[in-house]
C-alpha cells in the first residue's frame, strides 16, 4: 500500500441507489493508493443498494441539509416535481456538507461519478470547495455539445468522460474509474510550492482584442513585485476574477477588458452576470477600468447573427465567431450599467479612455471606427459616475505601446490611494 495519502481522505460522491458497485470499486482503488475515503450518498428516491459500501454521509442527512425530507420525496416520487425538488435539495445539502468536511480537515479532495443528475449534484457540491482543492468528476455527459460552464462554473474542476454508461463494472469502466482514482489521489499528494512572502496580487482582464496591451502590462507589473492573475474575458473569466476578489485571492484589479458586460446586455456568447464590475469593488479593491473591447458584441457564425444587428458593422473573427460593432444608443445603455455598478465600489476606482480605439478593429481607417458611439459611452459615464471616480483621457489606441506606462502610472496611483485609506 502507498503511504503518501496517510491521514488524508478523498470524498467520493455518488448516488448509491444506482452506482453501488462502481462506488465500491473506486473506494478500493483510492484505499490502495493510501488515502482514506468518505462516501457521500446523494441517492434521491431509493436507499443504497446491497452491493455498495455503507455511506459515511447518508442521503437522508444530505437531503435534510438541503431543506427536504428524502423519505417524503421517495413516497411521492410519482408526483410531478418530486425529482427536481430532490435534486435541488441534494445539490444544496451536499455543497454544505462537503464544505463542512473540508473545513474540518476530514477531506483533501473529491471524486464524483454520475450521469446527468449525478453530475449536476456532484459538481454543484464541488464548486463549494476552495480553488486548489482536487475535484474530479467522472461523467456520462462530458461529451458532445454539453455546455460545461453549468458544471464547472468558475472552479477548477476536472471532468472525465466515462465513454460508456456508469452501470456496472467491465474492463473499460474499471480502467476509467482506476484512472480517476489515480488522478484525484495524484493531485492530493502534490504539495504546493511555498510562496516567498506575500506579493500584491493583481487581477488583469484580457481578450483577443486587447492582448497586446495585456502582454505589455504583465511584465511591468511583475517588475514592480506584483503577482499577476490574467483572466480571459469570455464570460467565466470576469466572474472568476470578481469571485476571487471577494474571497481574498486578489488585492487589486487592472480591468483592461470589460467586454463581458457588453455581451451580457446584448446577447453575446461571452456574457458576464450582475457581479461583473461590482463585487470586487464592493470588497474594497482598487480598480482601474479601461473600456477594452466594450465596443463589440461577440456572436456565432454570420448566418446566426440576429436580424436586429444585421445593419451594424460586423467582422468575421474566425469561421465560428462574428464581431458586431455597438451603436451610440447601445453605448449609452452600456455606460449606465457600468456606472451603476462602479458607483457601489468601496475602494478607489478610475477610468482610462484610449480615444484611439477600444479594440483591434476600432482604429482610424478600420471597420469599427465610430467616434460618435465612443463619445456616447464616455459622455454617459461622465454624467452617471459619482464625482470620486475620475475619467482620464488619452489619445492612444488601447494596444499602443505608448499607453502602457500611462496605465501603469494610473494604476499605481490607485494603489497609493488604497494604501492611504487603509493607513487613515
Amino acid at each position: 500500500m502507498d503511504t503518501k495519502g496517510a491521514g488524508k481522505a478523498i470524498a467520493v460522491i455518488a448516488t448509491l441507489d444506482t452506482k453501488g458497485p462502481e462506488t465500491a470499486y473506486i473506494k478500493e482503488c483510492i484505499e490502495r493508493l493510501g488515502f482514506g475515503v468518505v462516501v457521500v450518498d446523494t441517492g434521491i428516491l431509493d436507499g443504497p443498494r446491497s452491493d455498495c459500501p455503507a455511506p459515511d454521509i447518508a442521503a437522508d442527512r444530505i437531503c435534510a441539509a438541503g431543506g427536504e425530507d428524502r423519505c417524503y420525496l421517495a413516497e411521492h416520487k410519482a408526483e410531478r416535481g418530486s425529482r427536481e425538488r430532490g435534486v435541488r435539495a441534494m445539490c444544496r445539502g451536499s455543497a454544505l456538507i462537503l464544505r463542512e468536511l473540508y473545513d474540518q480537515g476530514r477531506i483533501c479532495g473529491v471524486l464524483g461519478l454520475g450521469g446527468a443528475q449525478g453530475t449536476e449534484i456532484c459538481t454543484y457540491a464541488m464548486r463549494a470547495l476552495p480553488l486548489g482543492v482536487p475535484k474530479v468528476m467522472v461523467s456520462t455527459v462530458a461529451s458532445g455539445i454539453t455546455p460545461f460552464g453549468i458544471y464547472t462554473g468558475t472552479r477548477d474542476l476536472t471532468i472525465m468522460h466515462s465513454v460508456v454508461d456508469i452501470m456496472g463494472l467491465n474492463s473499460l469502466t474499471r480502467r476509467i474509474l482506476a484512472n480517476a482514482a489515480g488522478a484525484v489521489c495524484g493531485m492530493a499528494a502534490v504539495e504546493a510550492p511555498a510562496e516567498e512572502g506575500h506579493r500584491l496580487r493583481v487581477g488583469l482582464t484580457l481578450y483577443g482584442q486587447t492582448t497586446p496591451q495585456g502582454m505589455a502590462l504583465k511584465p511591468l507589473l511583475e517588475a514592480q513585485g506584483y503577482e499577476v492573475f490574467s483572466f480571459h474575458s469570455n464570460g467565466t473569466g470576469g466572474k472568476a476574477m470578481e469571485e476571487m476578489a471577494c474571497e481574498g485571492f486578489l488585492d487589486a484589479l487592472l480591468d483592461l477588458t470589460i467586454h463581458e458586460v457588453t455581451d451580457e446586455l446584448f446577447g453575446g456568447i461571452h456574457p458576464s452576470d450582475h457581479t461583473r464590475l461590482l463585487d470586487g469593488g464592493r470588497a474594497g479593491l482598487p480598480r482601474l477600468v479601461v473600456p477594452g473591447a466594450a465596443d463589440i458584441i461577440t456572436l456565432r457564425e454570420p448566418e446566426t447573427v440576429p436580424r436586429e444587428y444585421c445593419q451594424q458593422p460586423s467582422v468575421p473573427h474566425n469561421p465560428h465567431i462574428t464581431l458586431v460593432r455597438i451603436t451610440p444608443e447601445q453605448s449609452v445603455r452600456l455606460a449606465k450599467v457600468m456606472a451603476e455598478r462602479l458607483n457601489q465600489a468601496r475602494g478607489p476606482v478610475a477610468i482610462a479612455v484610449p480615444w484611439g480605439g477600444f479594440s483591434f478593429y476600432n482604429r482610424e481607417g478600420l471597420h469599427f471606427r465610430n467616434l460618435e458611439a465612443d463619445q456616447a459611452l464616455v459622455n454617459t459615464l461622465r454624467a452617471e459616475l459619482k464625482p470620486a471616480i475620475v475619467i482620464h483621457e488619452f489619445r492612444e489606441h488601447i494596444n499602443d505601446p505608448s499607453l502602457t506606462p500611462k496605465l501603469m502610472e494610473l494604476f499605481q496611483g490607485l494603489l497609493a490611494q488604497a494604501q492611504a485609506r487603509e493607513a487613515g
